[in-house]
């Protein structure tokens, strides 16, 4: 039991580590997109999606049309696939962070007592109506359910032929219904 405590302390320390270090890799993705200024890029990524639709609506005109061009520290960002970087990492502190969970689950089921089963195996449903006894609402006689083939054809095309489902519907009908719709 003092182990599995001492295994618990362990595993809650490196967790607070592991989310330590996400939460700095997050601030870190989140100072490159939301710098002030040119230098963000989410602030270039708009700039740039206006300037798109700038050029879209003068490409009719003649002429030559300036591109929006990002600051340099932002080519080099996009250039070195630091954020591409920076996600990569971040997934595998949360796949890291799952599993500490998972094993400190497991640590605690551990420590758990077992339960004792209350008898034998079930295998059959006399055995569950002896121990536990039989349905209170028996299903009311008189009814009974049908199966027909459904008529629905799918129609065909030049190069499949035209097909009958394969499902078939239910129907719940009363026999006494049935009786009087017979001899009427």
């Amino acid at each position: 039991w003092r182990a599995a405590t001492m295994d618990q302390e362990m595993n809650v320390r490196a967790k607070m580590a592991k989310l330590k270090e996400q939460k700095r890799v997050a601030d870190e993705i989140n100072e490159l997109l939301t710098r002030p200024g040119e230098d963000g890029l989410n602030e270039s990524s708009r700039k740039t999606m206006k300037n798109l639709e700038v050029a879209v609506v003068v490409s009719k005109r003649p002429g030559f049309f300036e591109y929006y061009k990002p600051a340099p520290e932002v080519e080099a960002i996009q250039k070195n696939g630091e954020i591409q970087h920076l996600v990569k990492k971040l997934n595998r502190l949360g796949g890291e962070i799952a599993q500490l969970d998972a094993e400190s689950q497991n640590i605690e089921a551990m420590r758990k007592p077992l339960k004792m089963s209350s008898g034998p195996e079930l295998t059959s449903l006399a055995q569950w109506n002896a121990r536990y006894g039989t349905v209170e609402k028996p299903v009311p006689s008189g009814f009974y359910s049908g199966f027909n083939d459904a008529p629905k054809i799918y129609g065909g095309t030049e190069h499949h032929r035209a097909f009958k489902t394969q499902s078939r519907t239910m129907k719940r009908r009363a026999v006494d219904t049935m009786r009087r719709v017979v001899t009427i």
